[in-house]
């Protein structure tokens, strides 16, 4: 409310740039989250997207407790293993990360 009384505008500030849309296939819920993870190295706010602070990455593979549903996501790629695997591959090849592919 401060910005847009100091800018004389009015509504949300987030609402232009950002398009929702349906995802109806397995491929694209896949991409999608990968995209969630990587986004930060993605838009360079960090060399690797693993180490992010703000990334639920570190939580879905940890064992402490979460309000994420850790299990169905790593059930959706197979096990934390694919997990990883496919998050580096897919970075990797939509982003041009030079991330190593095995940990």
């Amino acid at each position: 409310m401060a910005f847009n009384k100091q800018h004389s505008r009015k509504g949300n500030l987030f609402h232009r740039p950002f398009k929702r849309v349906e995802i109806t296939k397995d491929e694209h819920f896949t991409q999608a989250i990968v995209y969630i993870h990587a986004n930060a190295q993605r838009h360079k706010l960090c060399k690797d997207f693993t180490q992010h602070r703000w990334s639920s990455w570190k939580a879905i593979l940890a064992s402490s407790p979460t309000k994420l549903i850790r299990a169905e996501v790593l059930e959706w790629f197979g096990g934390a293993e694919q997990f990883v695997k496919v998050h580096k591959e897919m970075t990797s090849y939509y982003y041009g990360s030079d991330i190593e592919k095995d940990e």
